[in-house]
């Protein structure tokens, strides 16, 4: 099973694209750390339906990043922005406005939810 950040990443960018249960199954495991038991209760279902559908989400939310790699592009175009502020603190062409339009380019990168 993938960390649990990760997954949660993964959860965020490719979400919206599992069945409404699966994604709350995994929402309440990932992001409220409700345990197995706990989430079977809640939704009477039993722990193994609980595990079967974590494990075909989690391989579902993979399978997207692996096919579309939005997280480890944003993640290159964050460092690389990054990179460029340093770059640019070190020659000393650093300037309000240009530290303003790249932190706009790292929101718009992240989304809404930080992600």
């Amino acid at each position: 099973m993938q960390d649990k950040i990760e997954l949660g990443l993964l959860l965020d960018y490719y979400g919206a694209f599992l069945t409404e249960n699966r994604r709350e199954l995994l929402s309440l495991s990932v992001n409220e750390d409700f345990s197995l038991g706990e989430i079977a209760e809640m939704k009477g279902i039993s722990r193994q339906a609980v595990r079967d559908a974590l494990l075909h989400g989690e391989k579902q939310l993979c399978e997207m990043e692996h096919k579309l790699g939005l997280i480890a592009r944003d993640s290159r175009i964050i460092e690389t922005i990054s990179e460029l502020k340093t770059e640019m603190a070190v020659q000393g062409i650093m300037n309000e406005r240009i530290d303003l339009i790249l932190s706009r380019l790292i929101e718009i990168t992240e989304g809404e939810n930080g992600i």
